[in-house]
Order: structure tokens, then C-alpha cells, then sequence
């Protein structure tokens, strides 16, 4: 079994803390960052050396029950390897309402390919070279102070490389198997009642949505993504407790669709626990999650989760039997003294014997 070691000196290292004033007002903390050094390893990449950045702007809502704070998460990673990863995290809350939230990356990375659908084994696999570049978000305007609307997009440039002769890649030759440009665009619909967009204790989140790829767009590749998202935060055994659930479906329509895009239900912010993030995708996705978050002491917190779901070609394929189980635990640390903006590390545990180490910026949802 693959393992991925994983640690960050994130404690007592190297923190770098600082505020920029606001001009309206000297005693108000506008801009507030912290720079922490990280270190990996894993069996792909050998050892790795980067930075990772918090910045958060704390900007004024016109709904005083709500606080949507625009924050920036930058991540750079260099490895023996010769390879590189930059990556940032956008949410951005403008004066007019307006909120871009956005992925960019880029990667230059070795990634794996198991096959496609429930049944892959994590002990077999492909090793190839995926080159890519994305902006993946949403940019939305308030129709209230808790309904948006707007426009999804997904710009992505993909290059495949080391496809191994007589490999799972070539005896499956699935879609993309040269990489290529997604391109899409599509309408999206947000209703959040969360208090805070970095921790929220209390209220809902559901954003559903549909981005069209095309070659009206630039793409290579035709077919529709559909989204549908449902959050619920609770307090629950003090006021230091936060309880949260999350179900989601993405699902995809029409057959020109590259494998690397293929719905998935591992990682670090879906079920973790999963072996590895590509071990199990396909055209449809289902999970659900529940986590029981805590705060500790000082900057400290620690989480319990758990969670189900399953990858699937067709509604007509979906099979209780094939649901995978998680569950683990994890700590937090708040890098920023002021705000609720965490580093996270999480263990995960599957149903049938996988296990997963993540180290990751913001909650999972």
C-alpha cells in the first residue's frame, strides 16, 4: 500500500505575524498575514520544501450577522524531484457584494491512474506526469444579503506525459489520454446563512450549479458538470463546539469526458481517508460527511469525522454495496491569532483498510 508521509512545522517555527492599518481608522486591523514554513515527503515526489501564506482583509458586510472576511491562501512547494507546485485559494468579498471565489494551480507533479468506477485497487496503478494549469470558482453577486447568483468557470490546460507502453493508461485508453484545454461556463446559485465563511458555528450553505465545456469556450472536450451542495453547521456541546454535515452530488453528462476530469469521492476535502484522490472516479459522485470540530486550547482545536460515498458510471449503477465508509480525526491550529483561519492535519481511515494523512489550509467544508 502507498503511504504518504506528511509533516509541517507549523508550531513554534518561523511565524511571521502583520497588520496593515485601514485609513478610516487606526485602531481597526484591515489586513492581517502569516508566513509558516512546511516540509513533505511522499513515495512520488520524494522530499518536499515550501511555504504557505495566510492573508485575510477583513471587510464590512452589510449584514452585521454575517461576517465574510476575504482571505488568500498562497502555497508553494519545490521538490527533490525537480518538480513544483503553486497553488492559491481565493474568496474575495468586494464593496459592491460581489464574491470571486477561485482556485488557481499549477502543477508539475507525477499522479496516478487506477482505472475508472468503485471496483479499483489501490495497490495497482499507473504512475504518469501531469502538467496542468487551472482557475476553477464562481464569481456571484448578492441578490440579498444571503441569495447569490452568478456565473461558474473552469479554465484548464492539461499536458500527459510518461504513459507507460502496455500500461492500465494505454490498454484503457480513456478520454484525454493527451491531455488537452477544458473550457467551460454556466450559471450557479448560492444560498448561505453561515455567521462566518472561515468558521462557521451556526447556519446553512447550498450552491448548486452547471458548467458547459465546449469548443464554444476554447475547450477540446464537450459535456456538462452539475453540482448540487448542501451544508448544515450546529453548535453543540458549548459554546466551542461546532457540529457540521455536508452532502454532495457531482455529476457529469455526455461522453467526451478526459478521465483527469472524472467525479471523485477522495482527497482532503471529500472523504478522507481514501487512499489516494484518483482512486476512485467516474462519471457520477455521491458522498456525505459529518465532523465534530472543537476548540482546545490556545490556537489548538481538534476534529472527529466520518462520512459514505461512492463513484458511479450511471443512476442505474449505483449499489449501496459499493459505498466506502470513512472516518478519523485531526488537529487544527489557527494561524492567524484574530482569525478562525486554520491549518489542519487529518488522519482518515476507510472501511476496507486505507488509510490517508492530509495536511491541508481552511476546513474541509
Amino acid at each position: 500500500m502507498r503511504i504518504t508521509f506528511i509533516c509541517c512545522f507549523y508550531l513554534m517555527c518561523i511565524s511571521f505575524v502583520g497588520w496593515a492599518q485601514g485609513e478610516d481608522s487606526v485602531k481597526e486591523k484591515r489586513i492581517k498575514f502569516a508566513i509558516y514554513p512546511a516540509v513533505g515527503y511522499s513515495p512520488e515526489t520524494k522530499v518536499n520544501i515550501g511555504t504557505i501564506a495566510f492573508f485575510v482583509f477583513n471587510t464590512k458586510s452589510k449584514n452585521p450577522n454575517f461576517h465574510r472576511p476575504s482571505s488568500v491562501t498562497p502555497y508553494v512547494v519545490f521538490t527533490t524531484n525537480k518538480q513544483i507546485l503553486v497553488k492559491s485559494d481565493f474568496d474575495l468579498f468586494f464593496g459592491n457584494g460581489m464574491n470571486l471565489n477561485m482556485e488557481a494551480r499549477g502543477f508539475d507533479f507525477p499522479d496516478n491512474f487506477y482505472g475508472i468506477g468503485p471496483d479499483t485497487d489501490p495497490n495497482i496503478s499507473e504512475i504518469y506526469t501531469d502538467k496542468y494549469i487551472q482557475f476553477k470558482g464562481s464569481l456571484y453577486k448578492p441578490v440579498t444579503p444571503q441569495w447569490f447568483g452568478g456565473l461558474n468557470f473552469d479554465f484548464q490546460y492539461n499536458k500527459i506525459d510518461g504513459v507507460v507502453d502496455e500500461g492500465l493508461l494505454e490498454v484503457d485508453r480513456p478520454v484525454g489520454l493527451v491531455g488537452g484545454r477544458n473550457m467551460g461556463l454556466g450559471p450557479g446559485f448560492r444560498n448561505d446563512t453561515r455567521n462566518s465563511t472561515l468558521w462557521p458555528t451556526h447556519g446553512r450553505f447550498i450552491n448548486v450549479g452547471a458548467t458547459f465545456y465546449g469548443k464554444a469556450f476554447g475547450g477540446e472536450y464537450n459535456y456538462v458538470n452539475f453540482l448540487a451542495d448542501y451544508r448544515q453547521y450546529f453548535k453543540f456541546l458549548g459554546p466551542k463546539s461546532v457540529l457540521a454535515i455536508q452532502f454532495r452530488m457531482d455529476m457529469t453528462s455526455g461522453d467526451d469526458i478526459p478521465f483527469y476530469k472524472l467525479n471523485k469521492i477522495g482527497g482532503g476535502g471529500r472523504l478522507r481517508g481514501v487512499e489516494h484522490r484518483n482512486l476512485y472516479r467516474d462519471r457520477q459522485s455521491v458522498y456525505f460527511q459529518i465532523e465534530a470540530r472543537q476548540e482546545l486550547f490556545w490556537r489548538f482545536g481538534g476534529v472527529i469525522f466520518a462520512g459514505v460515498g461512492e463513484v458511479f458510471d450511471g443512476f442505474g449503477d449505483f449499489s449501496s454495496h459499493k459505498l466506502r465508509a470513512i472516518y478519523g480525526l485531526g488537529g487544527r491550529f489557527r494561524a492567524l491569532k484574530d482569525e478562525k483561519l486554520n491549518f489542519r492535519m487529518d488522519m482518515g481511515f476507510t472501511d476496507n483498510g486505507q488509510h490517508a494523512f492530509y495536511l491541508s489550509v481552511r476546513e474541509a467544508f
